[in-house]
């Protein structure tokens, strides 16, 4: 069953484990909110569910007897020594020792492969990836549209408070490239608020549940996510600009004569900023600079 922050700290001491800042580990001790994300991913008992950082395995426990299939990847050795030996008679749970991401860009191909063709992920994320893995995730699953890649149907995880608000966020300087790739091919749900004591070790800020559903239909109207990616890189990382003054930039990813028309074919207005867009404009605007 789920630990206490006694149980993880004898388990630790006995694999000679720590948890380490580089990975972004903090265990999630309060066994309520285990149960919150838990409730929130609605599991059925017929999934394949990826967990990232599984950590001493407390989490884990729950998921073998919930879901089908559970694949935990865990890139910490003495961790993933204890995990082992934890799970060894369990059937149905397999361990990856490494990175989930092979790049900020890409999820690790023996992960996909594991889960393939479809998943769920339930984890406390480590906070060092979390932006970056639902990105992937969600990136697989507009992929997987087109019988490619794998399809996260939804998504429920731990992380950090701000982060939440970046996802969920619909404008504003909170908003980015994450908030505009979840707009147009999921829905997003905030869930409870997570206080930083429910961790150990505590970390600096409070985080939050959050539970993203893949929507299919909806992102079966994006013809290109390449082409929606680098128009989301160019006007993100000049977001004081305005649109049409990003494409000026030297090595800008759209020249000025190709996004002006496309911009008013999306029909928008070329002078606003890239927060005062909404996700499906994005979408449209990504539509009309894509070449059929």
């Amino acid at each position: 069953g789920m630990q206490t922050k006694k149980e993880i700290l004898t388990l630790l001491e006995r694999f000679g484990a720590k948890p380490r800042k580089q990975f972004g580990q903090c265990f999630l001790i309060d066994t309520q909110l285990m149960d919150k994300v838990l409730d929130l991913a609605e599991l059925t008992g017929c999934e394949t569910v990826l967990e990232v950082g599984p950590g001493t395995g407390s989490l884990s426990d729950e998921l073998v007897r919930r879901a089908d299939r559970v694949v935990a990847v865990e890139i910490d050795r003495k961790l993933s020594a204890l995990l082992r030996k934890r799970f060894e008679a369990t059937e149905n749970f397999r361990l990856i020792e490494g990175d989930v991401l092979a790049s900020k860009s890409r999820i690790a191909p023996g992960v996909l492969e594991a889960v393939a063709p479809k998943a769920q992920l339930v984890a406390n994320l480590p906070y060092n990836i979390a932006t970056s893995l639902i990105a992937n995730c969600l990136i697989e699953s507009w992929r997987s549209l087109a019988g490619e890649g794998v399809c996260f149907e939804r998504l429920t995880f731990t992380v950090q408070r701000e982060v939440a608000e970046r996802m969920a966020a619909v404008g504003g300087g909170e908003y980015g490239p994450v908030s505009v790739l979840i707009g147009l091919l999921g829905k997003i749900t905030l869930g409870r608020m997570v206080p930083a004591k429910a961790f150990w070790p505590v970390p600096k800020i409070a985080s939050q549940i959050v539970r993203i559903d893949f929507d299919p239909a909806q992102s079966a109207l994006l013809k290109d996510l390449p082409t929606l990616q680098a128009l989301l890189s160019m006007v993100f990382t000049q977001r004081r600009k305005r649109i049409l003054g990003a494409a000026k930039a030297r090595g800008a990813a759209f020249r000025p004569d190709v996004l002006a028309p496309a911009l008013e074919s999306a029909g928008i207005d070329p002078s606003v900023r890239a927060e005062e867009i909404s996700p499906e404009a994005y979408g449209r605007l990504a539509n009309c600079l894509k070449p059929e």
